[in-house]
C-alpha cells in the first residue's frame, strides 16, 4: 500500500470539496456586501464599479471569519463521499490504521491552516484597509478612519478624544484633557485639526481652557504643541477593530496600551484568537474523519452539509460565548481563545481512539 498516493488522494479530495464550499460561501458573502453598500451609490464618486472593487477587497476578511466552519463542511463532504463509495473502508481493510488515516486528513488540514494564516495576517488586513480607504475617499473626498463616539487614548498624562484619523498622522476633531494627581481637571483643549510631529502633538487653532479651584482662563493661539508622542501607525491601529488587525498590528498596539497602563485585554484576546484559528481549522478537518465511519457514511451530500452546518454553528457559538465572557470573569485571554479548540481536539482524539 503506497501511503504517499493515499495522502495525495485524500488531501486533493478534501481541498477540492473545501474549495467548492468556499466558492459558494464567497458568492453569498459578496452578495451580502453588495446589498449592504448599494444604498451608498451616488455619494461622491462611489459608483457601481467602486462598490464591486470594495466587495472584492473585503472578501478575504469575510472568508477568514467563516473559514473554520467552511473547512469542516468541506471535510465532511469529501470524507462522506469517500465513505459512501467504500474507498475509506478499502483503505482501512488494506491495513491503514485510524491514526495513519488521520495523518492523511491532517495534511489537508495543514494546507487549510496555512491558507488561514495567509488570509488572517496578509490578505484580510490589507484588504480591509484598502477597501475602507477606497470607500471613504470616494464618498468624502479624503480617506478617514472614524470611531463611533470618538476614540479615547491616554498618553504622557493627557487624555485624548479623537473623532477621525487621516493619513499621515493627521487628526480631525480633537479634545485633550490633563488631570492633576488628585484627579482634578487642569487643562482642556478643543480643536478641529491637529497632527503628529515626532515627539509632540501639534494642534491648529486650539481653544485652551486653564482651570483652577478659583478661576478659569481661555486662550485661542494659532498653534499649540503638547509633549504627546504617538506614532501615526498607532493612530491607524487604534481606529481599527481588533478582529480586523494582523497579529503584528495587534502586538504593536498592545505594547502601546501596556506602556500607558491601559487595559489591553480585548486586543490580547484578538491576538490569541489569530494564533489559535489556524489550529482550530486543522482540528475541525480531522474532527470530520470519525463521522465518515458513523452515521454519515450512507448519508447524502445535503445531509452531510446540514449536519456539518449545525456542528459548525454550535462550535462557532461556543467559541464566541467563551471569548466574550472570558474577560468578564477574569479568564486570561489565551485560555478564553484556546479552550474550545483544546476541548474539541481532546474529544476528537477520544472519539478516534474508540473507533480504532
Amino acid at each position: 500500500m503506497n501511503l504517499l498516493i493515499i495522502d495525495r488522494y485524500i488531501t486533493r479530495t478534501i481541498l477540492a470539496a473545501t474549495g467548492m464550499v468556499i466558492a459558494v460561501i464567497a458568492a453569498l458573502l459578496s452578495l451580502m456586501l453588495f446589498i449592504s453598500e448599494v444604498d451608498n451609490i451616488g455619494q461622491g464618486s462611489f459608483g457601481l464599479v467602486k462598490i464591486l472593487i470594495y466587495c472584492v477587497l473585503m472578501l478575504p476578511d469575510r472568508i477568514y471569519f467563516v473559514l473554520p466552519v467552511v473547512s469542516l463542511l468541506g471535510a465532511l463532504l469529501a470524507l462522506g463521499a469517500l465513505a459512501a463509495g467504500s474507498e475509506l473502508v478499502v483503505i482501512r481493510s488494506a491495513g491503514m490504521s485510524m491514526k495513519r488515516l488521520a495523518v492523511s486528513v491532517g495534511i489537508a488540514g495543514f494546507v487549510l491552516a496555512v491558507l488561514t494564516v495567509v488570509l488572517g495576517e496578509l490578505a484580510a488586513p490589507i484588504g480591509v484597509q484598502n477597501a475602507t480607504m477606497l470607500r471613504d475617499k470616494a464618498r468624502h473626498g479624503e480617506a478617514r478612519q472614524s470611531v463611533d463616539n470618538g476614540l479615547w487614548l491616554r498618553n504622557s498624562g493627557y487624555v485624548l478624544r479623537i473623532d477621525s484619523v487621516l493619513p499621515g498622522g493627521r487628526i480631525d476633531g480633537l479634545d485633550v484633557y490633563r488631570l492633576n494627581d488628585d484627579g482634578q481637571l487642569q487643562l482642556a483643549v478643543a480643536a478641529k485639526r491637529a497632527h503628529v510631529d515626532g515627539e509632540k502633538l501639534v494642534i491648529d487653532h486650539p481653544r485652551i481652557t486653564h482651570l483652577s479651584l478659583t478661576q478659569s482662563k481661555t486662550d485661542t493661539p494659532a498653534t499649540m504643541s503638547l509633549p504627546i508622542a504617538i506614532k501615526p501607525s498607532v493612530l491607524e491601529l487604534a481606529v481599527t477593530q481588533p478582529d480586523e488587525l494582523s497579529s503584528y498590528g495587534l502586538w504593536q498596539y498592545i505594547n502601546y496600551l501596556d506602556a500607558n497602563d491601559i487595559d489591553a485585554d480585548d486586543y490580547k484576546l484578538a491576538l490569541w484568537r489569530n494564533i489559535v484559528t489556524p489550529f482550530t481549522v486543522w482540528v475541525l478537518v480531522i474532527f470530520a474523519l470519525p463521522f465518515a465511519f458513523g452515521s454519515l457514511r450512507s448519508a447524502s451530500a445535503g445531509q452531510r452539509l446540514f449536519v456539518g452546518g449545525l456542528i459548525g454553528l454550535l462550535f462557532f457559538l461556543v467559541n464566541e460565548i467563551v471569548a466574550s465572557t472570558g474577560p468578564v470573569y477574569g479568564i486570561p485571554p489565551w485560555i478564553a481563545a484556546s479552550l474550545p479548540t483544546v476541548l474539541l481536539a481532546g474529544g476528537t482524539g477520544y472519539w478516534m481512539h474508540r473507533l480504532n
